[in-house]
């Protein structure tokens, strides 16, 4: 489902975070865990707003609520709850649509507002820093109002803050349940911050909800005054708060009713003629414990460990083993210490930022549809209910083999999300989340090595060498078990490779080979299970045969609907991949010489077997897969030998016949454009000249429906752009790097500058050739693979060297 008017989520990696949307109010949201199954809630909080008033000279006061109506999309069946969102409290003066300007670039979010005489800017971001967990995980949200009086006269103004005391969760199951609802208000006389907290404290709350609470909060500058409310009517139409707001500009330090259901805070200034100030603000929350499994399992948030929580380690480890939480070691109640904490660092919090932000939002190197792809895309790595856990609690199941994942190494901080805020079900990231492997690795690298040692001891523990999905209702506590390797019996048979070179990119990238050798025993079980899916006559892995008769085809790889007759190119370069790694690591870390030369030789056998399979001379490319008849092309034939070439391995391919491909059909695959002439991208198969009929779904199925074969991944399209950049930067052939340019721009135009696609910040998997709003499957995080793009530019580690280390 694409929603049109999502924005920037606020909230740290693993704190819960919610968007402001691009009406301006607070939402959806995702605060994780089981009670929101595998995507976001499509709420907002009507008591959340942004409120101004200003008098300029002898002018009457003006004051409106800095949002507008929620959209109301209708669909042939009527209203669609999913494309629709509420408005904010119906006493309070809304903006009009069109009466703002929405601009976003991640972790940044600003709202230029044009219904006032005062110019009016927001300015909205949380502490994203790349390579640092502290700041990367806090529940912050930083908003910093920029006020300019532009008139002759004296301007007197005042902005408002206004937040319920809200679950994190709604609607979910089991109901999240908080009741016990507080305020208080507190200033720190040292720091100049005032902030009211909203909490929530009763013996009969849910674990999601224990001791947790909100906090907004103001530092304000010299010759600004900071008023407040510690309680109005959150159930209410928001006129009790609004009318000490309108009719002056302050509130009376007092509460308005009893209920301890919503709070404020305002801010006055006076401005001269051509003044400017700017008024922070801050919300923070402290829901310290996200749940799964009907709260019968409980884990802390990674950011508590940076405000009192400790696990075990290897001083104090348990029969429970490593990173076990320490009861009564949070002290809980810390969202004001976190908000005052926060505006007081507000400057070097932002440098902080700006430090990697700037290499990427100001390099001209990289064009601008590809700079706001990027940065954009990371929204997901906060907002895609992840679990960055601070520490294992509890649970009432029983690990799947015996042992807990993550308990084996001491310091090891477990993340888990889907494919999709929209619904999915791989946290390995080894599927469509390898795509952005890049992405993780330079920005996100301790969650890399987390997960990858994750996936290290569940493929330890798992009885054939190859753990499924860990359950979406209780991940990295039951993990699907794997079946037994056999040529022609196993699907996805792409998942193995992709965590074993993932593993030893983190290694070499970081220069980490403590942690190559921890992980190394799961990289030689995840080898031979690739090999057992080899025939004793042959050199490649079969993936599982389609059974006679059936409606769909087996699934082979991530392009899951797209058929293979026995081996396939795909799948079969990335055997390629495993083995060149398997050599250098084994070299590397002194393994037996006899299972070097081993590996070394299949993968010479492998090589020439590739070429003699897949080359088809008469069409100058590598077929798709062993078709009886006719031929096909994949657009992402190559994704094995550019991670190759990344990693500084020997190359898995002919280099001419590597060169020819990229050459002589790059027009075959991007004559998709849409209604204004603009390239949607290249569609992720194609066809020799006059034919029409796919090759392999006549020879399976007996039909010609193509899906996956026509459609526009846009994640593919970009790490196939940065291929073809790769490529051009290596034979030094101008035309292939324009071509990577231009496919990679295509699409990322198409999800981020066409408005009435709806794709911004639900950026699909997949759309059609002829029209984008015929898409499937949004929010996928195969996307992130545009930060390998911007790598086969202008490379990451000369840009980003401080956060790659």
């Amino acid at each position: 489902m694409s929603v049109p008017g999502l924005g920037i989520p606020l909230g740290g990696v693993g704190a819960g975070s919610f968007m402001i949307n691009q009406s301006g109010t607070f939402g959806p949201w995702n605060f994780g865990g089981g009670q929101n199954g595998d995507r976001w809630q499509n709420r907002i909080l009507p008591q959340a707003a942004f409120h101004f008033r200003e008098r300029v000279g002898n002018k009457p006061a003006m004051v409106r609520t800095l949002a507008a109506p929620g959209p109301r999309n209708s669909g042939s069946l009527g209203p669609v709850a999913d494309r629709s969102w509420g408005d904010p409290l119906p006493a309070w003066t809304l903006l009009k649509p069109g009466e703002g300007t929405y601009n976003a670039l991640y972790p940044f979010g600003w709202i230029d507002y044009t219904a006032f005489e005062t110019d009016v800017s927001l300015r909205f971001y949380s502490p994203i820093v790349a390579g640092e967990d502290r700041r990367t995980s806090l529940p912050v949200a930083y908003f910093d109002v920029r006020l300019t009086n532009r008139s002759t006269a004296v301007a007197d103004v005042s902005v408002m803050f206004t937040m319920p005391n809200a679950p994190g969760n709604v609607g979910g199951t089991p109901a999240t349940v908080r009741k016990g609802l507080a305020s208080r208000v507190r200033t720190n006389r040292t720091t100049g911050v005032t902030g009211v907290t909203l909490g929530s404290d009763d013996p009969s709350n849910t674990a999601d909800a224990y001791k947790s609470e909100w906090t907004i909060a103001a530092r304000p500058a010299r010759g600004q005054k900071v008023t407040y409310t510690t309680s109005w009517n959150g159930d209410g139409d928001g006129s009790d708060v609004y009318k000490p707001f309108r009719d002056s500009g302050a509130l009376g330090n007092a509460r308005l009713d009893d209920s301890a259901s919503a709070g404020a805070i305002a801010v006055q200034a006076r401005l001269e003629p051509g003044g400017s100030t700017v008024i922070p603000f801050v919300l923070t929350w402290d829901f310290p414990q996200i749940t799964y499994d009907d709260n019968k399992t409980v884990w802390m948030r990674r950011y508590t460990n940076f405000y009192g929580a400790r696990t075990t380690d290897r001083t104090n480890a348990s029969a429970g083993g490593y990173n076990a939480y320490i009861p009564g070691s949070y002290p809980f109640h810390q969202s004001f210490a976190i908000a005052d904490e926060a505006l007081d660092d507000r400057e070097k919090n932002l440098r902080a930022v700006h430090s990697w932000w700037d290499a990427i939002a100001g390099n001209s190197a990289y064009p601008k549809e590809l700079r706001t792809a990027a940065l954009n895309q990371l929204n997901q790595v906060a907002f895609k209910m992840p679990l960055w856990e601070g520490g294992f609690v509890s649970s009432a199941a029983t690990p799947t083999g015996g042992t807990r994942v993550g308990s084996m190494t001491s310091g090891t901080h477990l993340y888990w999300s889907p494919d999709s805020a929209a619904g999915g079900n791989n946290g390995m990231g080894s599927d469509v989340g390898s795509y952005g492997y890049i992405a993780y690795s330079y920005l996100f690298p301790s969650i890399e090595r987390d997960r990858l040692r994750a996936v290290a001891e569940s493929v330890m523990l798992d009885p054939y060498g190859n753990p499924g999905d860990p359950d979406v209702n209780n991940p990295w506590i039951t993990v699907a078990e794997g079946t037994a390797p056999t040529p022609d019996s196993q699907e996805f048979i792409d998942r193995p490779a992709k965590r074993l070179y993932r593993m030893y990119a983190h290694a070499r990238f970081h220069e980490d080979w403590d942690f190559l050798d921890s992980v190394y025993p799961a990289m030689k079980r995840m080898m031979a299970f690739l090999q057992a899916l080899v025939r004793s006559d042959e050199n490649l892995p079969r993936t599982r045969l389609t059974p006679e008769g059936a409606m769909l085809p087996a699934m082979p790889n991530t392009y899951n609907s797209i058929p293979a007759l026995g081996r396939d190119v795909y799948d079969s370069g990335l055997y390629l991949l495993a083995l060149a790694v398997m050599v250098k690591t084994g070299r590397r870390l002194g393994e037996d010489k006899a299972t070097v030369t081993a590996w070394q030789q299949a993968f010479d056998r492998a090589r020439t077997e590739f070429e003699d399979v897949f080359w088809d001379d008469a069409n100058q490319w590598y077929r798709y897969t062993e078709y009886p008849k006719g031929s096909a092309v994949h657009l992402d034939t190559f994704y094995a030998q550019h991670v190759a070439e990344r990693l500084g391995l020997p190359d898995l391919v002919d280099l001419r016949r590597y060169r020819t491909q990229l050459t002589r059909h790059y027009a075959r695959f991007t004559a998709g454009r849409d209604a204004e002439g603009n390239l949607l991208g290249a569609q992720t198969m194609a066809l020799p000249d006059g034919v029409t009929q796919w090759p392999a779904l006549s020879s399976i199925l007996g039909v010609a429906e193509p899906r996956q074969e026509i459609a526009v991944f846009t994640g593919t399209n970009y790490f196939a752009g940065a291929t073809y950049l790769s490529a051009g930067n290596r034979f030094h052939d101008a035309d292939l790097r324009e071509h990577g340019i231009e496919m990679a721009s295509a699409v990322s135009t198409q999800v981020w500058f066409v408005d009435e696609n709806g794709f911004a910040f639900d950026t699909p998997e997949a759309y059609g050739t002829t029209k984008a709003a015929i898409y499937t499957y949004p929010a996928y995080e195969r996307a992130l693979a545009v930060w390998d793009t911007l790598d086969a530019i202008d490379s990451l580690a000369t840009v980003l060297p401080s956060a790659h280390r």
